[in-house]
Protein backbone atom coordinates (compact mmCIF):
# COMPACT_ATOMS: atom_id res chain seq x y z
CA UNK A 1 0.00 0.00 0.00
CA UNK A 2 1.71 3.46 -1.23
CA UNK A 3 2.01 5.67 2.25
CA UNK A 4 1.04 9.20 2.15
CA UNK A 5 3.58 11.71 3.60
CA UNK A 6 3.97 15.46 4.43
CA UNK A 7 7.36 16.69 3.41
CA UNK A 8 8.81 20.13 4.18
CA UNK A 9 12.21 20.75 3.45
CA UNK A 10 14.39 23.67 5.54
CA UNK A 11 17.24 24.86 4.41
CA UNK A 12 18.01 27.76 6.96
CA UNK A 13 16.79 27.41 10.84
CA UNK A 14 13.04 28.20 11.82
CA UNK A 15 12.75 31.13 13.94
CA UNK A 16 9.14 31.38 14.11
CA UNK A 17 6.73 31.19 16.77
CA UNK A 18 5.41 27.72 15.77
CA UNK A 19 4.88 25.38 12.72
CA UNK A 20 2.60 22.26 12.89
CA UNK A 21 1.77 19.70 10.27
CA UNK A 22 -2.08 18.62 10.85
CA UNK A 23 -4.31 21.43 12.47
CA UNK A 24 -2.99 23.35 15.49
CA UNK A 25 -3.05 20.75 18.21
CA UNK A 26 -5.14 20.86 20.91
CA UNK A 27 -3.45 21.39 24.03
CA UNK A 28 -2.73 18.17 26.30
CA UNK A 29 -2.04 18.81 29.77
CA UNK A 30 -0.04 15.70 29.53
CA UNK A 31 2.36 17.23 27.07
CA UNK A 32 5.73 16.04 28.70
CA UNK A 33 7.23 19.57 28.52
CA UNK A 34 4.78 21.09 31.10
CA UNK A 35 5.25 20.09 34.74
CA UNK A 36 2.46 21.03 37.33
CA UNK A 37 3.82 23.45 39.99
CA UNK A 38 0.15 23.75 42.12
CA UNK A 39 -3.49 23.15 41.63
CA UNK A 40 -6.05 23.49 43.87
CA UNK A 41 -9.31 21.35 43.49
CA UNK A 42 -10.94 23.38 46.17
CA UNK A 43 -11.97 20.31 48.69
CA UNK A 44 -11.03 23.46 50.99
CA UNK A 45 -10.55 27.12 51.24
CA UNK A 46 -6.52 27.61 52.22
CA UNK A 47 -6.85 31.56 53.36
CA UNK A 48 -4.01 31.30 55.26
CA UNK A 49 -1.27 30.77 52.71
CA UNK A 50 -3.47 31.01 49.20
CA UNK A 51 -5.83 32.76 48.97
CA UNK A 52 -7.33 36.34 50.25
CA UNK A 53 -11.18 37.27 50.18
CA UNK A 54 -12.13 40.70 49.65
CA UNK A 55 -14.76 41.57 52.15
CA UNK A 56 -16.98 45.18 52.65
CA UNK A 57 -15.32 46.59 49.56
CA UNK A 58 -17.53 48.86 47.46
CA UNK A 59 -17.10 47.31 43.57
CA UNK A 60 -16.57 50.24 40.82
CA UNK A 61 -20.00 50.33 40.48
CA UNK A 62 -21.85 51.91 43.93
CA UNK A 63 -24.20 49.95 43.87
CA UNK A 64 -22.69 46.96 45.22
CA UNK A 65 -20.24 45.52 47.51
CA UNK A 66 -17.88 42.29 48.08
CA UNK A 67 -18.63 40.48 50.73
CA UNK A 68 -16.29 37.39 52.26
CA UNK A 69 -19.62 35.27 53.00
CA UNK A 70 -20.21 35.27 49.17
CA UNK A 71 -16.61 32.91 48.85
CA UNK A 72 -17.18 29.35 50.04
CA UNK A 73 -16.94 26.13 49.16
CA UNK A 74 -19.53 23.52 48.26
CA UNK A 75 -19.32 19.81 46.88
CA UNK A 76 -15.86 20.30 45.83
CA UNK A 77 -16.64 23.75 43.94
CA UNK A 78 -15.14 26.99 44.64
CA UNK A 79 -18.53 29.31 44.70
CA UNK A 80 -18.53 32.75 43.78
CA UNK A 81 -22.07 34.50 44.73
CA UNK A 82 -24.03 37.41 43.65
CA UNK A 83 -27.56 38.55 45.02
CA UNK A 84 -29.84 41.56 45.26
CA UNK A 85 -29.27 41.10 49.18
CA UNK A 86 -29.24 44.77 50.77
CA UNK A 87 -25.90 45.81 52.72
CA UNK A 88 -25.53 48.25 55.03
CA UNK A 89 -21.96 49.01 55.34
CA UNK A 90 -20.59 52.36 57.12
CA UNK A 91 -24.02 53.92 56.69
CA UNK A 92 -24.38 53.37 52.89
CA UNK A 93 -26.61 50.87 51.55
CA UNK A 94 -25.67 48.54 48.36
CA UNK A 95 -28.10 46.95 46.72
CA UNK A 96 -26.40 44.21 45.79
CA UNK A 97 -23.76 41.78 47.11
CA UNK A 98 -20.95 40.07 45.02
CA UNK A 99 -17.77 37.65 45.83
CA UNK A 100 -14.47 38.08 44.84
CA UNK A 101 -10.94 35.95 45.56
CA UNK A 102 -7.41 36.14 44.79
CA UNK A 103 -4.28 34.53 45.37
CA UNK A 104 -2.59 36.24 48.44
CA UNK A 105 0.60 38.36 47.17
CA UNK A 106 3.43 38.62 47.62
CA UNK A 107 3.86 34.96 48.14
CA UNK A 108 4.53 31.54 46.21
CA UNK A 109 1.49 31.61 44.46
CA UNK A 110 2.83 34.97 42.20
CA UNK A 111 3.04 33.67 38.92
CA UNK A 112 4.65 34.85 36.15
CA UNK A 113 4.45 32.66 32.95
CA UNK A 114 2.89 29.07 31.91
CA UNK A 115 0.20 27.83 31.97
CA UNK A 116 -2.94 28.56 33.76
CA UNK A 117 -6.01 26.75 33.88
CA UNK A 118 -9.24 26.74 35.27
CA UNK A 119 -12.72 24.47 35.10
CA UNK A 120 -15.43 26.63 35.69
CA UNK A 121 -19.36 27.07 35.44
CA UNK A 122 -20.09 30.40 35.05
CA UNK A 123 -24.14 32.02 35.65
CA UNK A 124 -25.87 33.97 32.87
CA UNK A 125 -27.86 37.04 34.37
CA UNK A 126 -28.19 40.68 32.72
CA UNK A 127 -25.31 42.86 34.60
CA UNK A 128 -22.98 40.57 35.67
CA UNK A 129 -19.19 40.46 35.16
CA UNK A 130 -17.57 36.83 35.45
CA UNK A 131 -13.93 36.46 35.26
CA UNK A 132 -11.09 34.45 35.60
CA UNK A 133 -8.48 37.32 35.22
CA UNK A 134 -4.65 38.09 36.48
CA UNK A 135 -3.72 41.51 38.04
CA UNK A 136 -0.12 42.63 39.68
CA UNK A 137 -0.77 46.17 41.15
CA UNK A 138 -2.93 46.34 44.41
CA UNK A 139 -3.81 50.28 43.69
CA UNK A 140 -5.41 51.98 40.78
CA UNK A 141 -3.43 53.01 37.74
CA UNK A 142 -1.17 51.00 35.21
CA UNK A 143 -1.54 47.85 35.39
CA UNK A 144 0.71 45.72 32.67
CA UNK A 145 -0.39 42.54 33.49
CA UNK A 146 -4.20 42.08 33.51
CA UNK A 147 -5.18 39.32 31.30
CA UNK A 148 -8.51 38.43 31.16
CA UNK A 149 -8.82 34.55 30.57
CA UNK A 150 -12.16 34.55 30.37
CA UNK A 151 -14.85 37.15 30.94
CA UNK A 152 -18.35 37.11 30.42
CA UNK A 153 -21.08 40.07 30.34
CA UNK A 154 -24.43 39.62 30.65
CA UNK A 155 -25.65 43.39 29.95
CA UNK A 156 -23.54 44.27 27.17
CA UNK A 157 -23.52 40.71 25.37
CA UNK A 158 -27.14 39.74 26.19
CA UNK A 159 -26.41 35.88 25.38
CA UNK A 160 -25.05 33.40 27.68
CA UNK A 161 -23.13 31.89 23.85
CA UNK A 162 -20.32 34.96 24.30
CA UNK A 163 -16.76 35.17 26.25
CA UNK A 164 -14.57 37.46 25.54
CA UNK A 165 -10.75 37.24 26.26
CA UNK A 166 -8.89 40.81 26.87
CA UNK A 167 -5.32 41.94 27.76
CA UNK A 168 -4.91 45.26 29.85
CA UNK A 169 -1.39 47.44 29.95
CA UNK A 170 -3.46 50.23 31.14
CA UNK A 171 -6.51 51.99 31.67
CA UNK A 172 -7.89 54.91 29.50
CA UNK A 173 -10.67 55.85 32.13
CA UNK A 174 -8.40 56.09 35.06
CA UNK A 175 -4.65 56.97 32.93
CA UNK A 176 -5.38 60.20 30.35
CA UNK A 177 -2.14 59.07 28.90
CA UNK A 178 -3.24 55.60 28.19
CA UNK A 179 -3.27 54.88 24.33
CA UNK A 180 -4.26 51.15 24.91
CA UNK A 181 -6.12 49.60 21.73
CA UNK A 182 -9.00 47.80 21.62
CA UNK A 183 -7.89 44.24 22.85
CA UNK A 184 -11.12 42.65 23.68
CA UNK A 185 -12.43 39.88 21.35
CA UNK A 186 -15.61 37.56 21.44
CA UNK A 187 -15.66 33.67 21.11
CA UNK A 188 -19.21 32.50 20.48
CA UNK A 189 -19.67 28.66 21.70
CA UNK A 190 -21.90 27.02 19.59
CA UNK A 191 -23.17 23.39 20.98
CA UNK A 192 -23.16 25.02 24.01
CA UNK A 193 -23.17 27.73 26.99
CA UNK A 194 -20.80 29.19 29.19
CA UNK A 195 -23.17 27.98 31.96
CA UNK A 196 -22.21 24.48 30.95
CA UNK A 197 -18.57 23.38 32.43
CA UNK A 198 -15.74 24.41 30.54
CA UNK A 199 -12.27 25.24 30.91
CA UNK A 200 -10.36 28.24 29.69
CA UNK A 201 -6.49 28.42 29.93
CA UNK A 202 -3.44 30.98 28.78
CA UNK A 203 -0.04 29.26 27.42
CA UNK A 204 1.86 32.54 28.45
CA UNK A 205 6.08 33.32 27.66
CA UNK A 206 7.20 36.74 27.24
CA UNK A 207 6.67 36.98 23.47
CA UNK A 208 2.98 35.40 23.32
CA UNK A 209 -0.12 34.84 25.15
CA UNK A 210 -2.08 31.70 23.39
CA UNK A 211 -5.54 31.77 24.83
CA UNK A 212 -7.73 28.11 25.19
CA UNK A 213 -11.22 27.27 25.58
CA UNK A 214 -11.77 23.42 26.41
CA UNK A 215 -8.10 22.57 25.41
CA UNK A 216 -7.88 24.54 22.01
CA UNK A 217 -6.35 27.35 21.12
CA UNK A 218 -9.21 30.21 20.01
CA UNK A 219 -6.74 32.96 19.86
CA UNK A 220 -2.71 34.10 20.10
CA UNK A 221 -1.30 37.35 21.41
CA UNK A 222 2.16 39.00 20.53
CA UNK A 223 4.04 41.51 21.82
CA UNK A 224 1.73 41.77 24.94
CA UNK A 225 4.05 43.51 27.31
CA UNK A 226 2.36 41.51 30.15
CA UNK A 227 5.97 40.80 31.94
CA UNK A 228 4.77 40.85 35.83
CA UNK A 229 4.61 38.31 38.07
CA UNK A 230 0.37 38.18 38.65
CA UNK A 231 -2.25 37.45 41.23
CA UNK A 232 -4.67 35.11 39.63
CA UNK A 233 -8.30 36.05 40.43
CA UNK A 234 -11.50 34.85 40.34
CA UNK A 235 -14.79 37.53 40.27
CA UNK A 236 -18.31 37.94 39.69
CA UNK A 237 -18.86 41.54 39.81
CA UNK A 238 -21.72 43.94 38.55
CA UNK A 239 -21.96 46.22 35.11
CA UNK A 240 -22.30 49.48 35.84
CA UNK A 241 -24.41 50.66 33.02
CA UNK A 242 -25.86 46.81 32.71
CA UNK A 243 -27.69 46.61 36.38
CA UNK A 244 -29.64 43.58 37.15
CA UNK A 245 -33.25 43.81 38.82
CA UNK A 246 -33.31 44.92 41.98
CA UNK A 247 -36.79 43.84 43.33
CA UNK A 248 -37.38 40.10 43.42
CA UNK A 249 -34.94 37.99 45.45
CA UNK A 250 -32.14 36.24 43.49
CA UNK A 251 -28.87 34.73 43.68
CA UNK A 252 -26.51 33.60 41.12
CA UNK A 253 -23.24 31.44 41.53
CA UNK A 254 -20.26 31.37 39.69
CA UNK A 255 -18.55 27.68 39.82
CA UNK A 256 -14.94 26.53 40.05
CA UNK A 257 -13.77 22.66 40.18
CA UNK A 258 -9.98 23.35 39.83
CA UNK A 259 -7.41 25.45 39.42
CA UNK A 260 -3.55 24.44 37.92
CA UNK A 261 -0.23 26.32 37.30
CA UNK A 262 2.41 24.52 34.90
CA UNK A 263 5.77 25.96 34.59
CA UNK A 264 7.86 24.75 31.19
CA UNK A 265 10.59 21.84 32.08
CA UNK A 266 13.90 23.32 30.96
CA UNK A 267 17.10 21.41 30.08
CA UNK A 268 19.79 21.87 32.67
CA UNK A 269 22.26 19.36 31.43
CA UNK A 270 24.67 21.51 28.77
CA UNK A 271 25.29 18.59 26.75
CA UNK A 272 21.73 17.63 26.63
CA UNK A 273 20.37 20.88 25.38
CA UNK A 274 21.95 20.19 21.30
CA UNK A 275 19.51 17.54 19.79
CA UNK A 276 20.46 16.11 16.51
CA UNK A 277 18.33 13.53 15.67
CA UNK A 278 15.77 11.23 17.89
CA UNK A 279 16.40 8.09 18.34
CA UNK A 280 13.29 6.87 20.23
CA UNK A 281 10.00 8.91 21.33
CA UNK A 282 9.73 6.65 24.60
CA UNK A 283 12.65 7.47 26.06
CA UNK A 284 12.95 11.25 25.04
CA UNK A 285 13.79 14.03 27.48
CA UNK A 286 11.11 16.15 26.80
CA UNK A 287 12.67 19.28 28.86
CA UNK A 288 12.62 21.94 26.51
CA UNK A 289 16.30 22.10 24.45
CA UNK A 290 18.16 24.91 22.54
CA UNK A 291 18.07 23.60 19.20
CA UNK A 292 16.45 20.40 17.80
CA UNK A 293 17.63 19.36 14.41
CA UNK A 294 15.62 16.29 12.38
CA UNK A 295 16.09 14.69 9.18
CA UNK A 296 15.10 11.01 8.12
CA UNK A 297 16.89 9.52 10.42
CA UNK A 298 14.14 10.61 12.94
CA UNK A 299 10.26 8.71 12.69
CA UNK A 300 7.46 9.76 14.25
CA UNK A 301 6.17 6.75 15.48
CA UNK A 302 2.63 5.65 14.10
CA UNK A 303 -0.90 6.52 15.76
CA UNK A 304 1.15 9.83 18.01
CA UNK A 305 0.90 13.18 18.93
CA UNK A 306 4.50 14.55 19.48
CA UNK A 307 5.43 18.23 20.58
CA UNK A 308 8.65 19.36 20.42
CA UNK A 309 9.79 22.97 21.97
CA UNK A 310 13.40 24.34 21.60
CA UNK A 311 14.50 27.93 22.95
CA UNK A 312 17.01 29.22 19.55
CA UNK A 313 15.64 26.90 16.46
CA UNK A 314 14.33 23.81 14.82
CA UNK A 315 15.47 22.56 11.74
CA UNK A 316 13.67 20.40 9.50
CA UNK A 317 16.56 18.84 7.30
CA UNK A 318 15.60 17.86 3.59
CA UNK A 319 14.18 14.29 3.60
CA UNK A 320 12.57 14.72 6.65
CA UNK A 321 8.54 13.21 6.20
CA UNK A 322 5.48 12.38 8.63
CA UNK A 323 3.47 9.47 7.74
CA UNK A 324 -0.46 10.45 7.22
CA UNK A 325 -2.32 9.80 10.63
CA UNK A 326 1.27 11.27 12.67
CA UNK A 327 1.03 14.72 13.76
CA UNK A 328 4.09 16.81 14.99
CA UNK A 329 3.80 20.18 16.60
CA UNK A 330 7.13 22.58 16.94
CA UNK A 331 7.11 25.18 19.24
CA UNK A 332 10.29 27.13 19.69
CA UNK A 333 9.63 29.65 22.77
CA UNK A 334 11.52 31.06 25.68
CA UNK A 335 11.82 28.75 28.28
CA UNK A 336 11.50 31.04 31.60
CA UNK A 337 10.22 28.98 34.29
CA UNK A 338 7.41 30.52 36.31
CA UNK A 339 8.66 32.36 39.07
CA UNK A 340 6.65 30.31 41.19
CA UNK A 341 8.59 27.26 42.30
CA UNK A 342 6.98 25.57 45.88
CA UNK A 343 8.76 22.60 47.55
CA UNK A 344 7.27 19.06 46.62
CA UNK A 345 5.68 18.90 50.41
CA UNK A 346 3.32 21.64 49.07
CA UNK A 347 2.77 20.59 45.85
CA UNK A 348 -1.51 18.78 45.98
Amino acid sequence: MKKNTVSLQIICYLFISYIAFAQTPTYNPIDPHWQLVWEDHFNSLDTKTRWKTLDTIPQFTVSAILLKENVYILNGNLVLRVNNNKHIHNGTQYKYTNGKIETISPSCYDTQYGYLEAKMSIPYRKGLCCSFWTYVKHNAGSNSAEIDIVETFGGRYPSNKIATTNVHTCYPSQEPNCKEPAYLIKHEFVNSTYVDWHTYAIEWNKNRIIFYIDGKAVRTFTNHNVLDPVRLIFSILMEPNYLPPTSGSWSEQMLVDYVRVYSLKCEENPDKKVVNEIANFNTYNYAVKKSISLSNATTIPANSNITLRATDFIELKPGFSIDTGRELYLDVTPCTETSLQLPPAQRE
